[in-house]
């Protein structure tokens, strides 16, 4: 065994063994190598969860847009429902298929009235006769009182207050 003798610093002497063991070189590229494929191992789970959780949200989205364009064409088919409805059941189109089945318009003689015996005509003196003979409703007089007064004539009605 060699000793060797170095000279520090403070001029003093140390002593330095030969023997000392020297580090295998695969060793150290191991030391350097493991860390290093390690970040690479993490930037790749890194990535690929990026990619699965981008093409998730991609494909979610195009599902969204579907659903938008078929909600979009249903609101569109229930407009040409609702317009064809409104076709059908105009009243010009509605005296036609009258006409078809044989009804004609009604003319004010042709109307009869029956009189109905025992009938309370009291509880419809908003109804006036005009100078023509038919019915038609007053509804100024029909509309005249307020929320209050309504309620109170109809407890009192019923019995639940006295007037």
């Amino acid at each position: 065994m060699v000793v060797r003798q170095e000279m520090t610093t403070d001029s003093q002497l140390d002593a330095v063994s030969e023997k000392s063991f020297k580090q295998a070189q695969w060793r150290r590229h191991r030391q350097i190598t493991v860390p290093i494929l390690i970040i690479v191992f993490a930037l790749g789970m890194f990535g690929a969860i990026y990619l699965a959780e981008t093409s998730r949200a991609a494909v979610t989205g195009r599902h969204v847009q579907q659903l938008r364009r078929q909600v979009e064409n249903i609101g569109y088919e229930n407009d040409l429902i609702h317009a064809n409805n409104a076709y059908l059941e105009s009243a010009s189109l509605l005296m036609e298929r009258a006409g078809q089945l044989g009804y004609v318009p009604l003319q004010l003689d042709q109307i009869e009235y029956l009189v109905v015996p025992n009938f309370n005509y009291e509880q419809n003196k908003h109804h006036i006769m005009n100078p023509e003979g038919n019915h038609s409703a007053d509804l100024t007089s029909y509309y005249d009182e307020s929320l209050t007064e309504w309620a109170v004539r109809h407890f009192a009605r019923w019995g639940l207050i006295e007037e």
